[in-house]
């Protein structure tokens, strides 16, 4: 998963922020509003997050289904999440991703705070799910094509066990996909060059950033940092540049 360092007293919505962009133009970040409807990517249907009738007990939310203009078409109880996305499947389906953050002041996309996400295929004709599994932690969902749903995880540096007589070794960061025909059995597609993030940081206090820009048979990976910039009037701002690219092209299925 994307690692995220936690102090003791600080903020604990720390970490590089996310971006996920879609072909329309349509951006999740951390600053979406917490009741903003979601389009779904390539149709006219949107998702929308409503707390459950008994939300005090369970804490839960419903996921609704909607029209473009914004009338019901199906609820799903307790399964929705205030960070939900969605695109056009075959044969006139939709794929939802609906992601449970543990970010408090943000509605989610930031680095190590993905607890898991749900992954349903819906037909809207009915409301009928047809496929529908949970995902573990940090595995951040990007996009599907057919039966293949493609995911984004951050990997891990060598750490050191029992003073040092045993280590792990570094687990690159990865885009891989899971067949809804054989979910268990991850595809690995692409290994970065990195395990966490990549060392671009100009400033110890540095903020980063990861934009995912997906595209047709392709996901271009962007990692941005702040510089220190001086502006017109003299002092210096904080500017988000865009350090390192990867072009990633998708095994897609017809």
């Amino acid at each position: 998963m994307l690692t995220a360092v936690l102090l003791a007293g600080c903020n604990p919505d720390s970490g590089a922020l996310i971006e996920i962009i879609y072909p329309s133009g349509y951006t999740r970040t951390p600053y979406i509003p917490w009741d903003e409807v979601t389009p779904v990517e390539g149709t006219d249907y949107q998702l929308q997050a409503q707390k459950s009738t008994n939300y005090n007990e369970s804490h839960t939310y419903d996921l609704r289904l909607l029209n473009g203009d914004g009338s019901l078409l199906h609820e799903f109880p307790g399964i929705g999440q205030r960070a939900m996305r969605g695109e056009a499947a075959e044969n006139g389906t939709i794929w939802i991703c609906s992601e449970w953050w543990s970010t408090v002041h943000h509605n989610g996309y930031l680095d190590g705070q993905l607890t898991k996400s749900l992954i349903l295929q819906v037909r809207p004709e009915d409301g009928a799910v047809l496929f529908q599994e949970e995902t573990g932690q940090g595995e951040l969902y990007l996009t599907s094509s057919g039966t293949r749903c493609y995911f984004y995880r951050a990997g891990e540096a060598e750490q050191s066990h029992w003073f040092g007589l045993v280590k792990t070794p570094v687990r690159s960061a990865q885009i891989y996909y899971r067949d809804a025909q054989n979910w268990e059995d991850p595809q690995t597609v692409y290994t970065f060059d990195y395990a966490d993030q990549p060392d671009i940081a100009a400033y110890s206090d540095s903020q980063l950033k990861a934009r995912f820009y997906l595209g047709e048979n392709q996901v271009r990976a962007a990692w941005e940092s702040t510089d220190r910039v001086l502006t017109e009037a003299g002092k210096y701002q904080s500017v988000f540049s865009e350090k390192i690219a990867y072009e990633i092209p998708l095994e897609t299925t017809s």
